[in-house]
């Protein structure tokens, strides 16, 4: 499970970091909506810090609490962003649907860790 764990956080991490990449790309100039595109990326960036700084401090409840709550409100954002993608556009967006799993399952862990 230490495994599976660690996976996906890196894999948040590489999710958020494309995510932030792929800025310009999507936006042509840097616009709002540019800077809240980049927003959602370091968000996804944070959060898998938090858990890799949960996952390499076992014995420490802060990390394991800190994790919990990003943990939870990403997946809070999930539970409204999947819905309303579901009827728009997910087939264009299939990130969103790992980076979701990766989320529960993140919350899942440091829940665990939290109430050890």
């Amino acid at each position: 499970m230490k495994l599976i764990d660690r996976i996906l956080a890196w894999v948040l991490l590489v999710l958020g970091c494309v995510h932030c990449a792929v800025t310009f790309v999507v936006h042509k100039t840097f616009t709002v909506e540019a800077i809240w595109f980049v927003s959602g990326g370091l968000v996804l960036i944070f959060g898998a810090l938090l858990n890799l700084v949960r996952i390499a401090r076992r014995d420490d409840t802060l990390p394991a609490r800190a994790s919990a709550l990003a943990n939870l409100l990403l997946f809070a954002l999930f539970g409204i962003a999947v819905p309303w993608l579901l009827h728009r556009d997910l087939k264009q967006n299939p990130q969103v649907i790992v980076a979701a799993i990766a989320v529960t399952a993140e919350l899942g862990f440091s829940l665990k860790q939290c109430f050890r």
